[in-house]
């Protein structure tokens, strides 16, 4: 009887081991902005026709970094299958438009991004993007490239 439950206990610990070799996908080392399909904003929060690891490209408003995880139900699950890089997703908000309409909290990007393409509130972006699942039926936006747009005033 203990060896049993020892040899569960080994198997148990084993196949955590195991799930937390995952990594999350990195960005593609070739960026070609034609492989991204042009969607609307309000695809996004509605998830719609979107599938896991598509490739979209949407224009927003960048809000602000986010201070909580939006996907709290999913963060503890995540941390055991990437206990190294779930950490490292630095969370944001969007909005549709500049008067802030249409509001989008699943955006996330490396912090090596965040400080190499410094978003500012209400920057107008467009932003290259694969679809990553959450959990259950959620995607989540992981940015693989931004483009800030001229808005001639």
């Amino acid at each position: 009887m203990a060896g049993r439950r020892r040899f569960l206990l080994l198997l148990l610990f084993g196949m955590l081991l195991l799930s937390a070799c995952g990594s999350i996908k990195p960005v593609p080392a070739e960026f070609n902005p034609a492989d991204y399909t042009p969607i609307a904003f309000e695809q996004l929060p509605l998830d719609t026709n979107l599938h896991a690891g598509d490739l979209v490209r949407v224009e927003a408003y960048f809000w602000q970094f986010l201070t909580y995880d939006p996907a709290p139900e999913y963060y503890y699950f995540a941390q055991l299958k990437y206990p190294r890089r779930w950490g490292d997703l630095e969370w944001f908000a969007l909005y549709q438009e500049a008067d802030m309409k249409g509001y989008y909290d699943r955006g996330a990007m490396s912090y090596r991004q965040r400080l190499q393409f410094n978003p500012k509130r209400l920057d107008h972006l467009i932003i290259f993007g694969e679809m990553v699942p959450m959990g259950g039926s959620k995607l989540y936006l992981l940015v693989h490239c931004l483009e800030r747009l001229q808005i001639d005033r």
